[in-house]
């Protein structure tokens, strides 16, 4: 497992714990990428535990796309 590997892979269980939800991960040309969408439903909102997951990656972002809120990271 590479070292982009291990921290991407680290990142998607600690997003699972924190959200509930599922999180894809695939590798490409850019490292590997992780990707999930966001719930829903209200409830507790672990906006600044999410933001520190994410601030481990090289990059991240979000996007919205058909009316679904989702998060992606890259990690190299």
């Amino acid at each position: 497992m590479t070292e982009a590997s291990r921290r991407a892979w680290e990142a998607a269980v600690r997003l699972v714990e924190l959200l509930g939800v599922e999180v894809g991960l695939s590798e490409g040309e850019e490292g590997v990428q992780i990707l999930l969408e966001l719930p829903m439903e209200g409830g507790h909102d672990p906006c600044v535990e999410v933001l520190a997951v994410l601030g481990g990656a090289d990059r991240y972002g979000h996007r919205r796309r058909s009316g679904r809120e989702h998060l992606w990271a890259v990690f190299r």
